[in-house]
Parts: structure tokens; sequence; C-alpha cells
């Protein structure tokens, strides 16, 4: 499948979770409260600390290597049903003492029900890791569109009928077991429970390099919001956790979406020896260009936009979403640090990195929690300029690029933020930073700036407006091609098959 089509498919299946996300997080918000939130994130908090364990990133192992036989794979599979057993048994272990620690039964009560979720990711686990090795992005993005759908449907419906945090928690448990038979029917050729420890070296010290980058990086995220709720209190966690998750629909439904797709394409290339050079700087151009604006005008408009899809008591998310949104901005400039490392076969040294990314920044984040919800968001913003303080060099070094080589990139991303955020930030200021703002003005403001990127996109003939243009002449919405092909379109035109 082309590097193209797989990005169509998970774009219209993020579309679709994008709709499911927002969808139930707008009525969420209006049927539980702050507190109840901060139940569910601090029980979520625990998971999340102890699934570290999980970042031994054998999917990853998976999608990489060069050549797979029948014992790699059984020593894939035994390994990850390790992980996955031990992890639910220290969630279950763990509920009575993060009770008591965050003194709610109810967080307790959630670790009990999560604790079955990690089983079912052994079953799902080969047939998952192989459909994105293959790159079939379409079966992909289909089930993780169907185990969305039942676990949203679970969730939305025990929250009517009163079962508050424990709601998302069997909306999680619903989304497991869909997932596990969906991926176990489309991907049945994949589908072994044959056990084997052949290859278990090698996945260990893998698993061993990952689990130093991302677990360690798991581990300051949670362990933050653990904190947060001790310091801060359920009700401001439940806040905090407001802004990260409407910042994170940004985040995780196009960032990590296009990574991922993007992450098999340079493991291609880098088995067939090519230069990453130039797909790199595209990619860069092409992201900043898109999540610059967006970040941008959610960090502007986030208190009239929380007021009227959330409702006036969560208008407290809005200061420190603006600062999440800032910090995600600033590690957009550096887009697949993770991707990068694994592909050049780099992760020892980025382990060494993210230990002492992630240590500044929960300092930081602890800071900021003794001063107020705000401050600990702005603490994000920090954490975010120093990543790009230790990761630029390793950047440059592995794509073959150098700063000089950005700059003009992110001048022109610059540009088409101030043109798509214009009409907003003038609407904010002239309202004096209001919550009340009219909605209609708010839509306004957003539908002129969309206008003006578009018109500058093309304008500058930026390789987004060619993507765009072939996806609109793809599906028909341009009834013969447009003549002229953006700059760069003849040396970094996506291939495909």
């Amino acid at each position: 499948m082309s590097l193209r089509r797989s990005l169509a498919w998970m774009l219209l299946s993020q579309i679709g979770l994008f709709v499911l996300q927002f969808g139930s997080s707008v009525v969420l918000a209006r049927l539980l409260t702050p507190y109840d939130m901060g139940i569910y994130t601090a029980a979520a908090s625990i998971v999340g600390i102890l699934s570290v364990l999980q970042a031994f990133g054998i999917a990853s192992f998976v999608v990489r290597e060069p050549t797979l036989d029948r014992a790699t794979l059984a020593s894939c599979f035994t390994m990850n049903a390790v992980i996955a057993i031990v992890l639910a048994l220290a969630i279950a272990g763990l509920s009575p003492i993060g009770a008591f620690l965050m003194h709610a039964e109810g967080v307790g009560r959630v670790l009990r029900l999560l604790a079955i979720i990690p089983l079912f990711g052994i079953v799902e686990f080969l047939p998952a890791a192989n459909l994105e090795r293959e790159g079939n992005f379409r079966d992909l993005a289909t089930v993780n569109l169907v185990r969305s759908v039942a676990g949203t449907c679970v969730t939305v419906v025990l929250a009517f009928a009163g079962d508050s945090y424990m709601s998302i928690a069997w909306g999680g448990i619903a989304s497991a077991v869909v997932g596990a038979v969906a991926f176990m029917i489309v991907g049945r050729s994949h589908v072994s429970f044959r056990f084997g420890t052949a290859s278990a070296g090698r996945i260990l010290s893998f698993g061993m390099q990952q689990l130093a980058i991302q677990g360690v990086n798991g581990i300051a995220g949670r362990l933050s919001e653990f904190m947060m709720g001790r310091l801060l209190g359920l009700a401001a966690l439940g806040i905090y956790g407001r802004a990260s998750n409407l910042n994170n629909i940004i985040w995780s439904n196009i960032h990590l979406v296009i990574g991922r797709v993007v992450f098999v394409d340079f493991a291609e290339q880098t088995r067939r020896n090519v230069n990453l050079r130039d797909s790199y700087l595209r990619l860069v151009e092409i992201m900043t260009a898109l999540l610059w604006p967006s970040f941008a005008g959610l960090a502007i408009l986030g208190a009239p936009l929380i007021e009227v899809i959330y409702g006036e008591r969560w208008v407290a998310a809005a200061p420190p979403l603006a600062f999440l949104a800032v910090a995600a901005m600033l590690l957009v400039s550096i887009t697949m640090t993770w991707e990068l490392f694994v592909v050049s076969h780099d992760t020892a040294r980025q382990a060494r990195i993210e230990f002492l990314r992630s240590g500044v920044g929960t300092l930081l984040f602890l800071v900021g929690c003794m001063v107020s919800l705000t401050m600990a968001a702005a603490a994000r913003v920090g954490e975010a300029a120093f990543s790009i303080y230790l990761y630029r060099p390793h950047l440059d070094r592995m794509t073959s690029t150098q700063v000089s080589d950005f700059l003009p990139i992110y001048g022109r991303s610059a540009m088409l933020t101030v043109v798509a955020c214009g009409p907003s930030l003038a609407l904010m200021s002239f309202y004096r930073w209001s919550a009340h703002v009219p909605f209609g003005l708010v839509l306004a403001g957003v539908a002129i700036g969309v206008a003006g990127w578009l018109i500058g996109l093309m304008a500058i003939e930026h390789p987004l407006f060619a993507e765009i243009r072939h996806l609109a002449a793809r599906y028909g919405f341009f009834s013969r091609a447009v003549p002229n092909r953006s700059r760069g379109d003849e040396r970094h035109e996506v291939k495909e098959t």
C-alpha cells in the first residue's frame, strides 16, 4: 500500500475517531464533575506508571526487523504475554494502595477493572503488529474505529445511567474486547499462540532501550499527574486532564497518526539505505504548516470553545490548555524523534537523552504545581524548549541536515500561522480574552483564518497544498488536474505503488 493511500486510510479513520472522542468528551463533561474526572485520571495515572512494562516496544521490533521467522515471532508473542500478565497483576494488586494514597475508594474500583484490559492485548498482538509491518493501514484503521465506537457507546450509555467515573473504565473494557476479536478476524493469517525464547536476547536488548526511552517518559508524565492530584486536589487534576485531553485530540489524531505511517516508510527506506534528508525536510514542512496553526488557534480560542462545548465549570482549563498547546508547537518543530532513533538503531543514545529530559521536565512540573495549576502547565513549555536543545543536534546528524535547512521552513509555517490565527487573535483581543465571545463570531474568525491559510498555501506553492490538491483530485473534487506543481514536488513527490 502506498504512503499516500496509507495516510488517507488513517486520516479517514481519525476523522471518525475525532468525532467519537470529541462527541463523548462533550457528553461526559455535562454528566461528570471535575472531581469524577479527577478520580479516573488518578487511576489512569497509576496504570500509566505501571504500563512502563509495555514500553518494551515489541510491536516496533516486529515492524523494524529486516526479516522475521516463526521462532522470532514466537519469542515476541511470549514476551508480550508475560508483560501483559505481570501488568494485569500489578494493577490489581496496587488498587487498594491507589485508593489509600488518593483518599478515594473510587480510584481502587477503577484500577480493579482496568487490570483486565492488558490481558486482551495478548491475543491481538501478533495480528496487529504484522498488519502494521505490512503497511495494511486500511484494516488497522477499520479495527481502531470499530473498537472506539464500541467503547464510546458503552461509556456514554453507562454515564447516562449514572455510573459516573466507572463508565469510562467499562468503556475501556468494551474497546479491548471488540479490538481483540476484530484483530483476530482481519489478521487471522497472523494469529498464533506459539511460545518460544529463541530470539529473546535480541528482543530483550531492544526492549530495554525502549523501556529507558518511552518508559521513563511515561513514568515521568503519569507521576507528574499523580503528584498534581496530591498537591492541588482531584478537582484540579480533573481540570488539567480536560485541558490535556483537548490538546491530545490534535496531537493524537494528526501528529501521532502521520508519525505512525511515516515510521513504517522510514524503516523501509533505511532498510534500502536511502538517505532520509529530503523525506524529513518535507515532513517537517507539512507538519509545522498543518499543526502550528491548529495548536495556536486552540491556545487563542480555548476559553470560548470550552465554555460553549463543555460548560462554564470547565473554563478554568483554558489557561493550562494555552500553555500545553504552545509546548506542542515547540515539539512539532522536532517531529519524529523517537522514530528516527529507532530506524537509525541509535536507541541507546536516546535512552540517555530521555533520562535527562524527563528528569528536568518532572522537576519543572512539580515546582509549577507548588504555585498553581496554570504554572504547572507552563512548565511543559520549558520542558519542550529543553527537548529541542537536547534533540536538535542528533536529528541533524541522523537526517544529514543542519539548522539552516529548517529556518526557511519555520519561517513559512510561522507566516501561515499568523495568517490563520490573526482573525481569532484580533477577536479575542477585542473582547479582552473573555470566555463569553459570541460563538458565531468565533466560527467566523476560524473560517476566515482557514480561508487565508489555504490561500497562503496556494500562493507560496507549499508541499501541503500539493497533497491537499492530490487528495481532492483523487476523490473527484477537481474535474481536471490543476497545472503547476508545488515547490519541491518534482524532487520530493511521494511514491505510489
